[in-house]
Parts: C-alpha cells; sequence; structure tokens
C-alpha cells in the first residue's frame, strides 16, 4: 500500500508505485534499477518526491509519495548506538541530488542505516549520506555526487557495517555540537556582534562570510556564487549550521537548505533562541512564547527544518497543507491564551505602578545596549543607596549578549533621603525583531512610564555610536523617546573607544553626560547626584510637632513620606520630614518655626 499523500495522483501511478513492493534489491546494491526507473517517472509524472524504505536484506517495508510540502516517515525502533537497519532512498524533484538539511537530521535523529537522495534530471545524479564517529561525536559523512551507473557500483552494506562498527565501539557518543558559519550583507561590525550572539547561544562559529551588495537575493538572500562558496567553507570549516544576520522569508531558508545541504536559521530566530533561554519570570516566558510564536506563523509555508519535527519527514519543506491549516489554527489559540495571559500580568504590574504613583515615588529607569552594564550599574547604586538594607537581592549579571530579560524594579534612597525606584530593564540590539518589541511592551511600559532613563552606553567598544543610535530608536517606537535622560558612559576602566568623541558629540547639548566603571564604582556618587538633580521633587520639608493624640500622621509620615529627625517631647512628637507636596495641607495646624518648603534641587 502506497503512503503519503496520495490525494490527485493517478491509479495508474499508484500502481505503478505498488509493483516495487515485489521487487528485490541486491546486498550490496543501494537500490534496485528497476524500481529507480518506478521512482523517476513517477516524480517526473507528479513532480512530487518518492520515497522507499528498504532493509538490508533488501525487501521494501514502504513506499510513498509526497507533494512539495511533505513526504511521510515510518517510525523506527532505535536502539543506542545501534542503526535502525533501514535506509531511505527518496528523489529530489528539482534535480539536485544533494542532501538537505532535513535529510540530514532524519539521518541523525532516526539513525538510519543510510539516507539517499536521487536529484531527478535529464542525467539524475545521486548522494549518499551515513552516520560515522569522530572524536567521540556522531557526524554525518556525504558522497559527492555520482551518476546512477556509479552509485550501483558502491557497496553500500560494507560502508553500513563498517560505520555501525564505530558507532558500537564508542563509548558515550554525543551529537555534534552546533557550529555554524555566519553571512551577512549589511556591515562586518554586525557580522562581530552576530558572533556574540551566536556565543549566547553556545554556538561555536567556524567562519564569518561578508558580501557587500545592497540588496537581499530573493531567492538565495546572498547571490548564487557566495552559495557555493558557503558550502565550501561548511565542509573546510566542518560546521553544520548556517546563521544569516538579517531576517530571512520561508523560501529563502528553504532554497538556501535545499542548496547546502545543513540547517539555516535567521538573526531573529537565534536572538528568539536566547530569550527562551534567559527568561526566567513567568511573565518573560510568556512575553518570548507569544513573540517565537507570531515570528512562526507568518512563515509556516517554506520553512525548513526550523518547522520540522523529529521523524517528520525526508525532504520536508514543512507541513502540508492541511498540517499547515492545523497549526496556523493552533497557533492561533495559543497567541490569544498567552495575550490573555499577559493582560493578567499587566494588571498587577499597573496596580503596584499606580500604588507608587500614590506614594510620589519618582521612577529611574537604566536603558541601553545588550551588555552595557546595566546589571552591574543597577547592583552597584543599590549597594550604595541603600543603606537601610531596602534591596538585598542582586540582578544577575554576566558579561554576555541578553543576560538580564527580566525588568526587575527595586527601591533605593538617595542621600537627601528620598526614595526612587531603579528598574533595570533588557538591552536592546539592533536588527531586534519587531514581534519581540510588540511581545515585551508590558515589560518596557517601566520605561514608557519612567521620570528619568539612564542610557547606559558600553564607551569601551568601537561600535558605542550605532549601539547608541540602535536604543534611541527603539526609545522612539516604544514611545519614550522625549523622557529626560542622562548619559552613562560605563566602563571606563577599560579606556576610551575612539567613537566615545562622536557619541559625546550626539548628546551634549540635549542630556547630562557622566562618565563611570559601574564594576569599579568610579563616579558613581557623581551619577548618583546627576539622577537627583534630574528628577521632578514633589517633596516639602516640614517641621512640625505632632501632639501624641494625632499619631495617625506621623504613621502617614511613614508610609508617603520620609522622617529625617525625630524627637519625643512633653507636647507631642517634634519632627522634620519630607512629605508629598499634595498631603501638606494635613499638617498646617502642627507646623512650627524652621519651615522649609522648597524643593530639594
Amino acid at each position: 500500500m502506497i503512503t503519503g499523500n496520495i490525494d490527485g495522483v493517478r491509479k495508474r501511478i499508484l500502481d505503478e508505485l505498488d509493483q516495487i513492493f515485489e521487487l528485490r534489491t541486491a546486498k550490496y546494491s543501494f537500490l534496485d534499477m528497476a524500481i529507480i526507473e518506478i521512482m523517476l517517472k513517477a516524480t517526473r509524472e507528479t513532480n512530487r518526491e518518492i520515497s522507499v524504505i528498504i532493509d538490508r536484506k533488501g525487501k521494501v517495508i514502504e513506499v510513498s509519495i509526497g507533494d512539495s510540502s511533505t513526504v511521510s516517515m515510518p517510525l523506527v525502533d532505535m536502539r543506542d548506538n545501534k542503526l535502525s537497519r533501514v535506509r531511505v532512498v527518496h528523489t529530489h524533484p528539482n534535480g539536485n541530488p544533494n542532501l538537505s538539511a532535513l535529510d540530514v537530521s532524519a539521518l541523525v535523529k532516526m539513525k538510519l542505516d543510510a539516507i539517499v537522495a536521487i536529484g531527478v534530471s535529464d542525467e539524475p545524479q545521486v548522494v549518499m549520506g551515513f552516520l560515522t564517529v569522530e572524536n567521540q561525536k556522531v557526524h554525518v559523512e556525504a558522497t559527492k555526487p555520482m551518476s546512477l551507473e556509479d552509485a550501483q557500483r558502491f557497496n553500500v552494506i560494507d560502508r553500513i557495517t563498517y560505520n555501525e562498527g564505530l558507532l558500537l565501539e564508542a563509548e558515550d557518543l554525543e551529537e555534534e555540537d552546533e557550529r555554524a558559519v555566519l553571512i551577512g550583507l549589511d556591515n562586518e561590525e554586525s557580522l562581530v556582534e552576530l558572533r556574540e550572539l551566536a556565543k549566547a547561544a553556545d554556538v561555536s562559529v567556524g567562519d564569518i562570510l561578508f558580501q557587500n551588495r545592497a540588496t537581499q537575493d530573493n531567492a538565495f538572500y546572498v547571490g548564487k556564487g557566495k552559495v557555493s562558496e558557503i558550502k565550501n567553507v561548511l565542509q573546510l570549516s566542518r560546521s553544520n549550521l548556517v546563521i544569516a544576520d538579517d531576517e530571512l522569508s520561508g523560501s529563502q531558508i528553504r532554497n538556501l537548505e535545499d542548496e547546502i545541504g545543513v540547517k539555516v536559521i535567521d538573526r531573529t530566530t537565534l536572538i528568539l533562541e536566547i530569550f527562551a533561554r534567559r527568561a526566567k519570570s513567568r511573565e518573560a516566558k510568556l512575553q518570548v512564547e507569544l513573540a517565537q510564536l507570531k515570528y512562526r506563523m507568518s512563515r509556516l509555508i517554506g520553512l525548513g527544518t526550523v518547522m520540522s519535527r523529529t521523524g517528520g519527514g525526508i525532504g520536508t519543506r514543512g507541513p502540508g497543507e492541511q498540517q499547515l491549516e492545523i497549526d496556523r489554527r493552533k497557533i492561533r489559540d495559543r497567541v490569544n491564551d498567552l495575550r490573555n495571559e499577559l493582560k493578567k500580568v499587566v494588571a498587577v504590574r499597573q496596580v503596584q505602578r499606580e500604588n507608587r504613583d500614590q506614594n510620589e515615588i519618582p521612577r529611574i529607569s537604566l536603558v541601553g545596549y545588550t551588555n552595557s552594564g546595566k546589571s552591574t550599574l543597577r547592583n552597584a547604586v543599590a549597594e550604595i543607596a541603600s543603606k537601610d538594607s531596602l534591596v538585598k537581592e542582586k540582578v544577575f549579571e554576566k558579561d554576555m549578549l541578553f543576560a538580564t530579560l527580566d525588568t526587575t524594579t527595586r527601591a533605593i534612597t538617595f542621600d537627601d533621603k528620598r526614595i526612587v525606584t531603579l528598574t533595570d530593564t533588557v538591552g536592546f540590539v539592533r536588527k531586534l525583531p519587531h514581534d519581540l518589541i510588540e511581545a515585551f511592551k508590558s515589560t518596557l511600559e517601566e520605561v514608557i512610564y519612567s521620570n528619568l532613563l539612564v542610557h547606559v552606553i558600553d564607551a569601551s567598544v568601537d561600535d558605542c555610536y550605532a549601539q547608541a543610535i540602535a536604543v534611541d530608536e527603539v526609545l522612539a517606537e516604544i514611545g519614550a523617546g522625549d523622557i529626560p535622560r542622562i548619559i552613562a558612559l560605563n566602563k571606563m576602566d577599560k579606556g576610551k573607544s575612539y567613537r566615545t568623541e562622536d557619541v559625546e558629540k550626539l548628546y551634549k547639548d540635549k542630556y547630562p553626560i557622566v562618565e563611570i566603571s559601574a564594576k569599579n564604582g568610579t563616579n558613581l556618587n557623581r551619577l548618583m547626584e546627576a539622577m537627583s538633580l534630574s528628577l521632578p521633587d514633589n517633596m516639602v520639608t516640614i517641621h512640625a510637632l505632632i501632639p501624641y493624640d494625632m499619631q495617625k500622621l506621623i504613621s502617614l509620615i511613614h508610609e508617603k513620606g520620609t522622617i529625617m529627625s525625630e524627637e519625643y517631647e512633653e507636647a507631642g512628637t517634634k519632627i522634620t520630614a519630607k512629605v508629598p507636596q499634595r498631603e501638606l495641607h494635613q499638617y498646617d495646624d502642627y507646623i512650627i518655626g524652621g519651615e522649609d518648603e522648597e524643593s530639594n534641587h
């Protein structure tokens, strides 16, 4: 019985394919020539992929037919280091015999004896892929394209038996680590940052290729000639992944994977993966999942291995049409669920913000490019300012991109006794996916409702000017472009970049600029003084004698103001305190000499 998507296939073709089950393949041959002829004929007539699963005795186990989107794959018994004892031979209607990324993925995940692709053309060519062992890791080796005649002379059983021996002898085998070739068109500085993003995702980099062209190639992102160079570099650097520095369409991913035979992802997918790994709080996890689903839904058609499932099919180009519609519906339902969940989180955050509004506590947010030192600065400032131990918890800080995803807000106290909140936010990055900005809007609301932004810039890197511009663009996009800010040129302990001067020119007539080292504590007191001066002060200082029967006013000051001194006298409690301007009338009857109602600036 023929399996797979047989809708619209003529009965004659199905009957011819059914004859394959009656044919046997010689022990050392990869597939009987009569079977190959039937497969080639059916592929040419239907423009569909034909797949045959055959065991080591030469018996055909399954024949399946697919469309441009899918071909079925049987479940096999996978045992430790043993191969599955079946090989898969399938056609590529586009004529390209090279193993696709999905072919390689199925070979590894299902431990097939071999995966064989036949490129259907006037002179069909064959490529065979096998699992082997190298440096205690499972490795995929593929032949060069061969003619059908040469492929028939290839002793496939000897190769399978030898490789299985290597697998059985090895202990504690691991799959190959991901090693990537980075490709880009924008500028080489952006590729340097892509390398850091790969590092943050625990992917090593085999090589970097840059092509100086104004626009993307619609089919392959890079030019056709560059695709050949990528294939060579993949082989020389022993890499098994390609990461593009820009957002790719589903068809670009599919075309590249078909040509070069390894998984292809884009910058957006990489950033989403990093965010998914870093998310700790429930809110951050919801936001990342929402961004991933929105990105995936827009690219369901045409995606290659990004959408593949374990055992999801040989040469799969993504789910079939029916599966696509099911996936779309599931994703839409999940997106709605996530949005409802986030609304609840936003409501809680709104209540917290309203409480701070009622207490007239000024809000400061640290913003900046990822890895600019915001978390280190937040911890350092909190340690200096929170002498009353209001802040005991530290934010995770590490020299990596996107170390902080979860927004954290803590209260700190200035020297003038004013309490403010200090919020550490997720770092920005160039080409930050729009879906991610949308998903993280509830987090970024903390920035939007701030009274003051401290823009932290890593002044030690030559990319500091471009990074500062990128942050300004994101702030403008989320509606925070007009909020007062201070520029904190951080990491001065590493020395100034030559581009720091350009940053200073950019901001010198707009905002205060302070050179600091959050790591060493350099100039942090000066920064905090600038923060204090830049914040609106809604508090006034009063000197009052509160009768003992009006102690509820003392409690009110503790709740909404700051007591600077307190003495107990016969007539009541003598205090000097800062209270909100709007609460001043409650103390009118108890004000004594020395009243100072000036704002502290």
